[in-house]
């Protein structure tokens, strides 16, 4: 028998969350707050789509949350993913809950309150990241240890003037480096040739006094 998955949040994780499940043979179910994005979710993966809040018990309701084997929480909030998992496992006996993590910091206190796994797209980036530097020579930890260096997380909104622009025609102080983004959840390696949209998470690593001019070049004006 299929396995039931309720994910809340219906932006671009859980939308590709959502279709990988269901090609993987799961009866999906979606909670996703904005009207026009839920009825795009609906129709795109032909799953069901509650549109609501999923902290409201009357949306989890909605959604078959008691039928559910796992809650997956996905919205753009840590402390939202971890409400609707607790309500989810407390009030309608979900087994499994699951829910994305924005700030690493916070992995440990969502499972000490109950959160059965985690999943930390910045974690794995910078684990990736730490996989491919040299194996010789100054190691990351090393590198951060000098004091005058860091790595920079910026996310690139609808202003961002870095949007539709490939690497190579970013013009960027000269003491930073690309290094990774994330997209959709999955981690990849900026090259020259590569376009940058929005959503898109950039790590770099910058010397201290460059990070400002990062930060304008990617994301522009103040913020």
């Amino acid at each position: 028998m299929k396995s039931y998955v309720l994910l809340a949040g219906g932006g671009k994780v859980g939308y590709y969350l959502a279709r990988t499940l269901k090609d993987s043979g799961y009866f999906v179910g979606v909670i996703e707050r904005d009207p026009a994005r839920a009825a795009m979710v609906a129709a795109d993966l032909e799953v069901t789509v509650v549109c609501g809040d999923a902290t409201e018990p009357g949306i989890l309701l909605d959604a078959d949350a008691p039928e559910a084997r796992y809650m997956v929480a996905v919205t753009g909030s840590d402390e939202t993913n971890l409400a609707i998992c607790q309500m989810a496992k407390s009030s309608y006996g979900v087994r499994e809950t699951i829910a994305r993590v924005i700030n690493p910091k916070n992995e440990v206190i969502m499972k000490r309150l109950g959160v059965d796994a985690t999943i930390s797209t910045t974690a794995v980036a910078a684990e990736t990241i730490k996989k491919v530097l040299p194996a010789k020579g100054m190691r990351l930890s090393q590198i951060f240890s000098q004091g005058d260096v860091e790595m920079a997380e910026l996310e690139l909104e609808s202003d961002s003037p870095a949007l539709g622009k490939t690497v190579s025609e970013l013009v960027l102080p000269e003491d930073c480096l690309l290094i990774s983004l994330i997209r959709d959840g999955v981690v990849s390696f900026p090259r020259g040739r590569t376009v940058l949209e929005r959503g898109d998470r950039v790590f770099a690593l910058s010397r201290l006094d460059a990070v400002e001019g990062l930060r304008k070049a990617l994301q522009g004006g103040d913020r």
